[in-house]
């Protein structure tokens, strides 16, 4: 079996665009970095410092990891130099690919997950696990979420919260802590 071959589900290697160009995909900061500038343009310091701060210092990648993949990408275009910044810093912003490509593959991610959701039970009865009501309840919440509208996610985020206080109520209860 050629590498080729096997794909995890909602990662494909390289999608195409309409324009006949190809793109590689996947690696989680490629997709982060597209993410990143869709908000605006940023250095590769920036980027750095955002991902440093996002993961609480767990995972600050390094410069000769970044700086190589924006170059990548430039060459790709899916990023342009916007600007020079201080002390001559490339100001990096999303192309129109860049953000075909984005939108591609959160799409893509999206309904991947639900073709997951309809395999999971086989899932769990070949590698193990028993997820229960609850769990099965808090899969169908988690792809529900999903398709929460964006106006709508604040009013989710406070029935998701008074949820988690309620399931740590009842674990208080259990261990004997209420």
């Amino acid at each position: 079996m050629k590498e080729d071959d096997f794909e995890m589900p909602g990662f494909h290697r390289h999608m195409k665009f309409e324009n006949g160009r190809s793109h590689r995909t996947g690696g989680i900061m490629k997709l982060y970095v597209l993410h990143s500038l869709t908000v605006g343009p940023k250095t590769g310091y920036d980027l750095i410092k955002e991902i440093s701060e996002k993961t609480d210092g767990i995972w600050v990648p390094s410069k000769g990891m970044l700086y190589p993949l924006l170059k990548k990408m430039e060459e790709e275009g899916l990023i342009v130099v916007s600007d020079t910044g201080s002390r001559s810093k490339n100001i990096y912003e999303i192309t129109e690919d860049g953000r075909e490509l984005l939108e591609r593959m959160v799409k893509h991610r999206k309904e991947a997950g639900k073709r997951m959701h309809v395999f999971r039970r086989i899932m769990a009865d070949i590698f193990g696990g028993n997820f229960g009501k609850a769990g099965e309840n808090l899969y169908d919440i988690h792809q529900l979420l999903n398709e929460i509208p964006p106006e709508k996610e604040e009013e989710a985020a406070s029935i998701t919260g008074k949820c988690l206080e309620e399931l740590k109520r009842l674990k208080g209860n259990e261990s004997g802590n209420s």
